[in-house]
């Protein structure tokens, strides 16, 4: 099978080019890195910036990670870990779930364990909620590797925002950034960027729907 670097036919239309449903790029990346892994660079990081243009979190996200597989060294941490920032303001539970095990595993081959065993915890987490068994195996491995153990997988949760979790999504909803939300639920900055990435996944939107999500929920 031979790759086009030209973004033809994606939905029959020629120079369609939104990465959010046409990731042609990344497959074209991940072929070229066996033999040409400068070019597959070059092409996952201007797939990275047509994502920028488009301002989708799920699809900047998802080119990232490809940008991290196909780069070598410290480059791969730093990708992954911006990689992780978007997709937790996205609804792409999967996605999510592979940056997290990804960058876990680049941490722990890095010396960092620590730092490792938070992504991979979580990474382990997201995965049994998508259902993701083979992604779930990996990051248990990773864990044992890392010489942690596992925690007991816990059941698919539901689709039901806890309290705290319809808290920091209305106040956002309502224009509130992530520091005000903190500020206003007790809360350190990064735990409220991970109760709204679990919004995220649960109501299926991104920030941008997050008001009329909210909405649609209250109306049910």
């Amino acid at each position: 099978m031979i790759l086009s670097r030209s973004p033809v036919r994606c939905d029959g239309t020629l120079g369609r080019r939104n990465p959010s449903w046409c990731p042609w790029q990344l497959h074209l990346a991940r072929a070229e890195s066996h033999d040409a892994p400068e070019r597959a660079v070059a092409t996952a990081l201007e797939a990275v910036q047509r994502a920028r243009q488009y301002g989708a979190p799920s699809a900047v996200g998802q080119a990232l990670r490809a940008a991290a597989e196909v780069s070598s060294g410290s480059a791969r941490v730093k990708l992954l870990e911006e990689s992780v920032s978007h997709l937790e303001r996205s609804p792409a539970a999967y996605e999510l779930a592979c940056a997290l095990v990804a960058l876990g595993t680049e941490l722990r081959r890095s010396g960092r364990p620590k730092e490792a065993a938070e992504h991979l915890y979580r990474g382990l987490d997201a995965a049994v909620q998508c259902g993701a068994d083979g992604l779930v195996e990996e990051a248990r491995d990773e864990l044992a590797a890392a010489g942690l153990r596992p925690r007991r997988l816990h059941s698919t949760e539901t689709d039901t925002l806890t309290a705290r979790e319809r808290a920091a999504a209305v106040l956002t909803a309502r224009g509130g950034t992530t520091g005000q939300v903190a500020e206003e639920l007790a809360m350190d900055e990064q735990a409220v960027v991970r109760l709204l990435s679990a919004v995220y996944r649960k109501v299926g939107t991104d920030h941008a729907g997050l008001a009329a999500a909210l909405g649609e929920q209250a109306n049910a």
